[in-house]
């Protein structure tokens, strides 16, 4: 390869999100995500393969949201289905005990969301007990081996497949990911991590090779604008 084009080295340098801090510090980072996740256009990219599980006649659709954050994923998926006839039961699940309580607390007036605390790698839900599991902007945050242990319990707890959403790690990402912590971000969480969460993601080649080693195949794998990618099982 060009070592002009070339990716940045991966880093396994730890995000501040991912340690204890005060909830008011927790809820600013979490807000500020929700926000990047409607003008990044992460949530429309959900939308766009997840309709892809609704079938005709479907009443229920049941989703796992495994690192969750705040929840407004799940949210959306409710509202969503309200307008439609369709209810659309979530399991939020997050690793970060606080993030799991503001996540509960956010959707209190949600019946079809309910919150777990687990890690994605362990997730506490029998074989093919949802219809869709849902991993949207963290798989950057688990090591390798770790990743491999999501994506099979991912795919293990799916009926109908999974959705895996994250960023691509490459040098456009990350001269973007500071332009927005200088001139967008208040949170001193969201303006140190975006940076590094692009230093902590995979290439499309290495997103590639994960799924091979994690023995999953009929994955559907495609780049989308803005250096993201999607990682797509139907079954």
């Amino acid at each position: 390869m060009n070592p002009l084009l070339a990716p940045p080295p991966r880093e396994q340098i730890s995000e501040l999100m991912d340690l204890p801090h005060p909830r008011p510090a927790m809820e600013a980072c979490l807000a500020e995500l929700e926000r990047l996740n409607r003008l990044l256009g992460v949530r429309r990219l959900v939308w766009r393969h997840l309709r892809r599980f609704v079938r005709p006649g479907d009443r229920i659709l049941t989703i796992a949201d495994v690192a969750t954050g705040g929840a407004d994923l799940p949210r959306a998926f409710a509202l969503w289905g309200r307008r439609r006839g369709l209810t659309i039961r979530t399991i939020a699940i997050d690793n970060h005990p606080t993030t799991a309580l503001i996540a509960r607390d956010r959707s209190r007036t949600f019946p079809e969301i309910r919150v777990l605390l687990a890690e994605a790698g362990a997730l506490p839900l029998a074989d093919h007990s949802v219809d869709v599991g849902v991993f949207t902007s963290a798989l950057h945050h688990l090591a390798r081996p770790e990743a491999l242990r999501a994506l099979r319990e991912l795919d293990r707890v799916s009926r109908r497949g999974f959705i895996v959403t994250d960023l691509v790690r490459a040098w456009g990402a990350y001269l973007g990911a500071r332009a927005l912590a200088l001139f967008l971000l208040r949170s001193p969480l969201t303006r140190t991590d975006g940076p590094r969460s692009v230093l902590r993601s995979y290439t499309v080649r290495e997103a590639r090779a994960l799924l091979q080693d994690a023995g999953l195949s009929g994955v559907r794998l495609t780049p989308h604008p803005l250096f993201r990618l999607a990682m797509v099982k139907e079954t």
